[in-house]
C-alpha cells in the first residue's frame, strides 16, 4: 500500500471492465480508464460526459442535391475525360477524380455531409472511370468494335486497347471510390 492511496480507491473502468482505475469522471463520477478519458479544459471526464459524438448529417433538399450532383458529374466527365488521355497519369488522376468529384459536390451543397450526397458522389466517380474508358477506347488504334469488345473481354488485344490492368486498374478505381465515401460520412 502507497502513502495515502488505499486499494479500495481502484475500481473497474465503466467502458473497459477488465482495466482498474483510479481516474474518474470530474463531471459524474464514473470511474474511466486513461483510454476512454476524453481531456477538457475542466479535467477528464468519461465519454458520455464529454459529449463524444460524429460530426453531424444532413437529409439535403431536392435542389441543394441537383446542384451538387450536377456540379460533381461536371467535374467527374472532365477529369474522367483527362484520364482519357492521359492513361499513364491514372495514380494522380485517380487522386484528382475522387477529390474532385467530393468537394466540388460538397461546396456546392454547402459543405454538408450525408448519405444521399455519399451515394451520388460514388456514383459520379464510376461515371468519370467509365468515360475514361470510353475515351481510351475512341482512340483505339485496332478498330475494335463494341461487339468485339463484348464478344471477346478476355482477349488480349481488347485488353490493350482499354489498357486494362486487372490489379492497378482496381487499386486506382478503389482509391477514387473511397475518398468520396469517407468525405460524405
Amino acid at each position: 500500500m502507497t502513502a495515502g492511496i488505499s486499494d479500495v480507491d481502484e475500481r473497474q473502468c465503466t467502458y473497459h471492465p477488465n482495466v482498474r482505475t483510479r481516474l474518474r469522471c470530474s463531471r459524474c463520477g464514473t470511474p474511466i480508464c486513461p483510454r476512454c478519458a476524453v481531456e477538457t479544459p475542466v479535467g477528464y471526464r468519461c465519454p458520455d460526459c464529454a459529449a463524444v459524438r460524429g460530426l453531424p448529417t444532413y437529409q439535403t433538399g431536392p435542389s441543394v442535391l441537383a446542384k451538387s450532383v450536377l456540379t460533381g458529374a461536371v467535374v467527374a466527365v472532365a477529369v474522367g475525360a483527362l484520364w482519357g488521355y492521359f492513361p499513364s497519369w491514372q495514380f494522380y488522376l485517380a487522386l484528382v477524380l475522387g477529390f474532385g468529384v467530393a468537394e466540388s459536390m460538397s461546396w456546392a451543397a454547402n459543405h454538408k455531409r450525408g448519405r444521399d450526397l455519399q451515394v451520388a458522389a460514388i456514383g459520379l466517380v464510376l461515371l468519370g472511370l467509365v468515360v475514361a474508358r470510353v475515351v481510351i477506347a475512341q482512340q483505339n488504334p485496332f478498330g475494335l468494335t463494341l461487339d468485339d469488345v463484348l464478344n471477346h473481354a478476355t482477349d488480349p488485344a481488347v485488353a490493350e486497347v482499354f489498357q486494362l490492368r486487372l490489379i492497378p486498374d482496381l487499386l486506382f478505381a478503389a482509391l477514387a471510390l473511397v475518398i468520396p465515401y469517407v468525405r460524405f460520412r
